[in-house]
């Protein structure tokens, strides 16, 4: 039986690991429309390259920086 796939914060990803995006749990209704306009939408695909200094995550060919305070918020399911 396949292990099931959990929905986890952002930060608890590892550097080169895929994942989906499947919720934003901002209460910032300006922080979930800036998020959504760089691509980070339900359904979007994102890749953690890096986790220190700042979290750098790419979505398609954009790379963007997120501090560990947002990537809590951004909840996802690894592929």
């Amino acid at each position: 039986m396949a292990p099931v796939s959990r929905t986890v914060p952002l930060h608890r990803l590892k550097p080169g690991e895929r994942a989906q995006v499947v919720e934003l749990r901002s209460d910032s209704p300006a922080r979930l429309d800036r998020l959504g306009a760089l691509g980070l939408l339900p359904g979007s695909w994102i890749v953690l390259q890096q986790l220190h200094p700042a979290l750098v995550v790419r979505v398609g060919e954009t790379e963007l920086s997120v501090d560990r305070s947002v990537a809590a918020e951004i909840m996802v399911r690894r592929a």
